[in-house]
């Protein structure tokens, strides 16, 4: 039995809330792939009126500036109540308009929530206005977070990524039970932001875990291709450590960690194990009775053509995460050409590290730090604070977010209709932006009050009204969205804006703005997609290359005097190409 969701008393749609996709995933079932089958029956029928308890997420994580922000604009408390969190939160909210279904079925959106996969929640956006203005069906999932959905043992015992088997778990059910609820299970749609959007392009290369389960794909500020998405399995090595030590458990052998970590309390669990960044591992190998989710490196997945062949729809804000990255209180008057180096040598010495762990290999980091500025570092110098501010952020934006998404764009549009998008406004409401420094652009996030109708729904303080701007905004991208979801094409019907696809040859871009204009070289730097998509990778590969051989014994010491020197050689011809190529456009 569900529910009649209302607002102003004429507009309706259906809710059916809580509805189990696997089995609970406790006791033994707890590090281990969802069970799909064998579900617990229910006498009669079933209460699907109230919203089900949440996945544990770590509130111990600090919150980010711009997410702060944004919990309070939806009205989130900064800090949750533990009581609303269950380790049996394996559930699905269905919203169905009120009428009756098209012969066809509703075309289907399944919303994948973030939260960095350590926290977040499926229902703290409510889909309604997307539902009944759009008249397609929203279905959002919980899924399991942190220590519970990403533990991995580095073997059989604890393969890792269970978060992501729970999405392709409930998307399972979907495509058996939806035309149930009047649902085109031919016609569903994966959506993700952030960390979800990280989610559903692992699914485009998931195998036999997803395949043939969704049929478009809407990716949102956050894919499988940048540089923090995916680890090794040994990056958690010394994490076994620190967790079979705060829980008094044997570390070896793994099956006898497992069942000690298994008779903990899911609170205590939670509560005392080590602060970690639990996130997607690559889990090839690691089990002889488990698919693995993630088969490879995703960049390599993708270049093989591994990949679903679905319609994408893909893009990014101006400004992301950047807040938090540059600490954003101490941007606000701008910053110094010293701090400017330091932040980038610090991010690209970070992501080094995080590859290679021996220390011997300064001199070639150092070089890769150089072909990094040689593209970033402005030349002739300039001191203005402000405008180094805004070159930060353009860098953050490129590297981690732009970037990411043109060369997965590129991939897929070699198989499927693609369209990419940069979200370039935010809210005209001032109260909307409270909390936010004036001088940002469209934070992280800040596109989603957009595709869900927030102008049509959020309360703001002091009573102040939603700027009529805004909601025509929020009436056009929830019409773009729907239309992908629905045609495969964004512009198909309801709207004067001409988004052309996305080729390998025609790189288009939508620019969301007051104008809605296809991007130029004025509005995307197409020159640091080339550096950050294929020279870049050149550099890291040869820089680790290089440090392996210099570690590895003297043979290559008679031939140059370092590794510095090897690489420089190695890297001369690729710099002269890039920098013809760069200087002249």
């Amino acid at each position: 039995m569900g529910m009649h969701m209302k607002m102003f008393r004429i507009q309706t749609i259906v809710a059916y809330l809580g509805i189990p996709y696997a089995q609970p995933p406790v006791n033994e079932k707890r590090f281990a792939p969802p069970l799909v089958d064998n579900l617990i029956a229910w006498d009669g029928v079933r209460n699907a009126t109230v919203y089900p308890p949440q996945c544990w997420s770590d509130i111990r994580k600090p919150i980010k500036q711009h997410e702060e922000a944004f919990m309070r604009l939806i009205g989130l408390p900064k800090r949750k109540d533990t009581s609303q969190f269950d380790e049996d939160c394996l559930f699905l909210n269905i919203y169905i308009p009120d009428g009756t279904p098209p012969a066809e079925g509703y075309a289907v959106v399944v919303w994948l929530h973030s939260g960095d996969f350590v926290s977040g929640n499926s229902t703290e956006l409510s889909p309604f206005h997307l539902v009944f203005k759009q008249k397609l069906i929203v279905v959002t999932v919980a899924y399991r977070l942190g220590i519970f959905g990403f533990f991995t043992s580095m073997d059989f015992a604890a393969p890792g990524n269970f978060g992501l088997m729970d999405q392709a778990a409930a998307l399972l059910w979907i495509n058996r039970n939806i035309q149930l609820f009047g649902g085109n299970e031919k016609s569903i749609t994966l959506m993700g932001h952030g960390s979800g959007a990280v989610s559903v392009s692992l699914h485009l290369t998931s195998g036999d875990w997803s395949q043939d389960s969704f049929h478009k794909a809407i990716i949102m500020s956050g894919t499988s291709l940048s540089a923090t998405s995916i680890r090794e399995p040994r990056s958690y090595a010394g994490s076994l450590d620190q967790v079979a030590s705060a829980f008094g458990c044997f570390r070896r052998p793994t099956v006898d960690l497992l069942g000690c970590l298994r008779r903990v309390d899911a609170q205590i669990l939670m509560e005392n194990s080590p602060v970690l960044d639990w996130g997607p591992i690559i889990d090839e190998g690691l089990s002889n009775t488990t698919t693995p989710f993630v088969p490879g490196h995703p960049r390599t997945l993708f270049e093989r053509g591994k990949v679903q062949k679905v319609p994408l729809l893909i893009g990014f804000t101006n400004l992301e995460d950047s807040l938090d990255v540059s600490m954003g209180e101490v941007m606000e008057e701008g910053i110094t050409s010293e701090m400017y180096d330091t932040l980038i040598g610090d991010i690209v010495l970070n992501e080094i590290s995080s590859l290679e762990s021996n220390e011997s290999c300064g001199s070639n980091n150092q070089v890769v730090l150089d072909a990094v500025n040689f593209v970033y570092k402005p030349y002739p110098p300039i001191t203005d604070a402000m405008e180094l501010r805004q070159k930060f952020i353009e860098f953050n934006i490129e590297r981690n977010f732009a970037s990411p998404s043109v060369l997965l764009a590129t991939h897929v549009s070699k198989m499927s209709e693609t369209y990419v998008y940069k979200f370039d406004i935010k809210p005209k409401t001032a109260a909307a932006t409270e909390g936010l420094p004036q001088w940002v652009g469209v934070p992280h996030r800040y596109d989603l009050i957009f595709v869900f109708g927030l102008p049509y729904w959020v309360q703001l303080e002091n009573q102040t009204q939603w700027d009529n701007a805004d909601k025509r905004l929020s009436d056009i991208i929830m019409t773009l969205w729907s239309n992908f979801a629905k045609f495969s094409d964004p512009s198909k019907l309801g709207v004067y804006i001409k988004w052309d696809p996305f080729t390998p040859q025609k790189q288009g871009v939508l620019i969301i703005d007051r104008s809605f204009n296809m991007s130029d070289s004025t509005s995307l730097n197409y020159n640091a997609m080339q550096f950050w998509n294929d020279y870049y990778p050149k550099v890291l590969d040869i820089a680790m290359q290089c440090c392996n051989a210099t570690d590895g014994g003297n043979s290559l010491h008679t031939f140059v005097n370092n590794g510095s020197s090897y690489i420089i050689v190695l890297l001369l011809p690729i710099m002269f190409v890039y920098q013809t190529v760069y200087l002249s456009t």
